[in-house]
């Protein structure tokens, strides 16, 4: 159909959208995975940080600039009281409170959700109103102590709280980093399969097209030519040797139909020659001719000619289902009997019939099609036959045996392959007044083939044995 795809096209495009499937999963799984990791590290980084921070105050130690993570430090009523690292360390005893969930009391890697409000001096800085997760690292014990006259003073501040936020600003650079690389690197990675994709199958289909332009050269006249053969041994190579076989079937038919055309040609022309030419004399010499003779041998070659059409006929159009009849169970002894009822009266005295069927023999076919083999088959032993003809049949394991013997001259070792052949005669057959017109047992053989069966010539002691074997039905 014009305007459909190649295979070559279809293939890379399949190749190419599968490797942008897959490899956009994988970006997005790595670059998933990338940002996770990134957060884990950033907590733990907390974790320890929370921790630290939380230890230093519990020595009096003041920490307000302490770590790389911004942090917050809460009194006992959940007012920011100290605020460090990367948020500007400022001092926030009775500002503006954060939104801060206090964590119980034996909680001691708590983590919160904690959101810097736009309100108080947190208004200016980078973080204002993000929601961050923070590290809460709790402390039963006071605010550092301060020294007033040389005293150590412990003001009477309640327990506090320490929060550091595991900022995702670390794993937010990663992907930007990770980004511009996988959006540019995922299309161009599967442009290139597709390009590979289709490179490879240009070269895999390459073979295909030597053999599809060599078909195409082959015609009726030059059926002598065969296809090339890869050797890469695959399907391709196999194609090949299976289409050169294909080829050699053809030209073996296109000969035997030929060599078939010219035989029947060759078979026609003697009876319209012996018509016209008995029917030109009589014409000539109306005087001197015995018309009755004349008209009996026109009407002798007439019968010849309906004869041998009908064969013709029936060969080629034994392929043809609608041939062959109704296929059921058949007796091939009822049949043998049947025809020897028929045959009788035209055999006369010369030639004695014996039928040996003495049990039902059965065969799944088409009765019309083998009632013409036998027909044939005794045709065949009663031209050649000397005194006697014997027709049996009998079953053996799986199979079914008809044979048809005849006490004749019998059939040459190296004859008895061709005498299937179409319009082959033996020497002692040519005549064709005594003969057929050598198509009975090419017919009978194509009957025995289409039923599943074989008909061959076995050896006898005197005379000719044919031996029919079909599948017992």
């Amino acid at each position: 159909m014009p305007g459909r795809l190649s295979t070559r096209l279809r293939t890379s495009l399949a190749a190419g959208l599968a490797a942008l499937l897959l490899l956009g999963v994988g970006a997005w799984w790595l670059r998933d995975h990338m940002y996770d990791a990134q957060l884990e590290a950033a907590e733990a980084e907390a974790h320890a940080q929370a921790r630290e921070i939380s230890n230093g105050y519990e020595h009096g130690q003041q920490l307000a600039d302490h770590g790389q993570l911004p942090y917050l430090v809460l009194n006992s009523t959940g007012q920011v009281v100290i605020m460090g690292g990367p948020l500007t360390t400022q001092h926030l005893a009775g500002g503006p409170p954060a939104v801060v969930q206090q964590p119980a009391p034996d909680d001691w890697q708590s983590v919160q959700r904690i959101t810097i409000g736009p309100a108080g001096p947190v208004a200016a800085n980078r973080y204002s109103g993000r929601t961050f997760t923070a590290m809460g690292s709790w402390s039963p014990l006071l605010w550092p102590t301060s020294e007033e006259n040389g005293q150590r003073v412990k003001p009477a501040v309640g327990p506090f709280t320490v929060y550091v936020l595991a900022t995702p600003f670390a794993a937010e650079a990663s992907l930007r980093t990770i980004d511009p690389v996988l959006r540019l690197g995922v299309p161009l990675a599967a442009l290139l399969v597709a390009l590979t994709a289709w490179t490879a199958t240009s070269r895999a289909l390459r073979p295909v097209e030597a053999i599809r332009a060599q078909l195409a050269e082959i015609g009726e006249h030059r059926l002598d030519r065969r296809v090339p053969v890869p050797r890469s041994g695959d399907e391709i190579t196999r194609m090949a040797r299976t289409t050169n076989a294909t080829l050699d079937r053809l030209e073996r038919s296109a000969a035997q139909q030929q060599r078939f055309v010219a035989d029947a040609s060759h078979e026609l022309r003697s009876p319209i020659a012996a018509l016209r030419t008995n029917l030109e004399v009589s014409l000539a010499h109306p005087e001197r001719t015995d018309w009755p003779a004349a008209t009996q041998e026109a009407l002798t070659s007439v019968e010849r000619l309906q004869q041998l059409t009908e064969d013709l006929l029936f060969l080629a159009r034994g392929s043809h289902p609608a041939t062959a009849g109704r296929l059921s169970s058949v007796d091939l002894s009822a049949v043998l009997r049947e025809l020897a009822d028929q045959c009788r009266p035209a055999l006369g005295a010369r030639v004695a019939l014996r039928v040996d069927a003495p049990e039902p023999v059965l065969v799944h076919g088409s009765r019309i099609r083998l009632h013409r083999l036998a027909r044939n088959l005794l045709d065949n032993a009663r031209r050649h036959a000397a005194a006697e003809v014997v027709l049996s049949a009998r079953r053996t394991g799986h199979h079914c045996v008809l044979e048809v013997r005849d006490d004749g001259p019998g059939v040459p070792p190296e004859d008895r392959e061709r005498i299937f052949e179409p319009f082959t005669r033996l020497d002692e057959a040519r005549s064709r007044d005594a003969g057929g017109s050598g198509l009975g047992l090419a017919i009978a053989a194509d009957i025995a083939t289409r039923h599943g069966g074989t008909l061959r010539v076995a050896p006898a002691r005197s005379g000719a044995r044919f031996v029919l074997e079909l599948p017992a039905g």
